[in-house]
């Protein structure tokens, strides 16, 4: 008896390790928003985040931040999702003084501060947030 539980125990613990060698993360993270959009408003709420978020995730791309940003949409017609790459999870970190200076400067060319108000007060009438995730992504070898 004590032999077959030895076992076991072994060969859990060698079947553990080859699986932790058989894939690793990838660098970086993935910060993936779900967004639910009400009916018949999507249109509008992506014309607002090609203004806003979109604008400010270039930004951020010019600037090494992020290194990529999607915009997904489900087959529903009202599930949106936004995700933006950072190259590691140092990006993610809070930003310096001098970043903030140069990405407010940057977005304000890109949208005066009135608009960017009136769109962003807005999208709370036709959408909501449902999740907010980071998430690495995972390589098989």
């Amino acid at each position: 008896m004590r032999f077959l539980l030895v076992s076991m125990l072994v060969f859990s613990v060698s079947t553990f390790a080859q699986e932790e060698d058989s894939r690793e993360f990838a660098d970086g993270v993935i910060e993936l928003t779900t967004v639910k959009v009400k009916t018949n408003f999507l249109q509008q709420y992506l014309d607002g985040i090609e203004q806003t978020w979109v604008a400010a995730s270039k930004i951020q791309q010019d600037m090494g931040i992020i290194s990529n940003y999607n915009v997904y949409v489900g087959n529903d017609g009202s599930t949106v999702y936004l995700t933006q790459t950072y190259p590691s999870w140092a990006n993610k970190a809070p930003w310096t003084d001098e970043q903030i200076a140069e990405f407010q400067e940057k977005f304000s060319q890109s949208i005066s501060q009135e608009e960017n108000i009136k769109l962003s007060q807005g999208y709370e009438d036709i959408r909501e947030i449902v999740s907010v995730e980071l998430i690495g992504r995972l390589i098989f070898k």
